[in-house]
């Protein structure tokens, strides 16, 4: 991992939204570490890797445009497009529908991600780490 890479994973992991939700404006873009994957079928659920749910670690969210880029090389490319159905100071709800998949998400204040999606049978959630793409570019200079 090169110098850039690990100083935007730790403003990641230790500047929350907290000082951009104070504007009670949201950032237009934030990016996020994602982890903490769960599967569901009708059998139960258990822990699963990101890898396995090929699910990337690191999330751009446009929040003006409506769409999640997968950030990380494996990735690159993909994008999933959603719609905000909910927004406050607090807190920002969005869903979406493509390729068969429902999924939603919901962003809070401190910068903590909740997405979960859901296909015929099988259900899966993954929890990650937001702050505003701005402080990281800023960051970096």
């Amino acid at each position: 991992m090169n110098t850039r890479s690990c100083l935007a994973a730790s403003i990641l992991l230790f500047v929350p939204l907290t000082a951009a939700a104070q504007t009670l404006d949201w950032p237009a873009t934030v990016v996020c570490a994602l982890s903490d994957a769960t599967i569901c079928t009708p059998d139960g659920c258990h822990q699963a890797t990101l890898e396995t749910l090929d699910v990337p670690s690191l999330i751009r969210l446009d929040l003006e445009e409506g769409v999640m880029h997968a950030v990380t090389p494996e990735h690159a490319g993909r994008q999933s497009h959603f719609k905000v159905i909910d927004s406050s100071e607090t807190r920002i709800v969005m869903q979406g529908f493509e390729n068969g998949r429902a999924f939603s998400g919901v962003l809070d204040e401190p910068g903590t991600l909740s997405l979960s999606a859901a296909v015929e049978g099988t259900t899966f959630s993954v929890f990650g780490r937001c702050t505003d793409l701005k402080l990281i570019v800023d960051a970096g200079r």
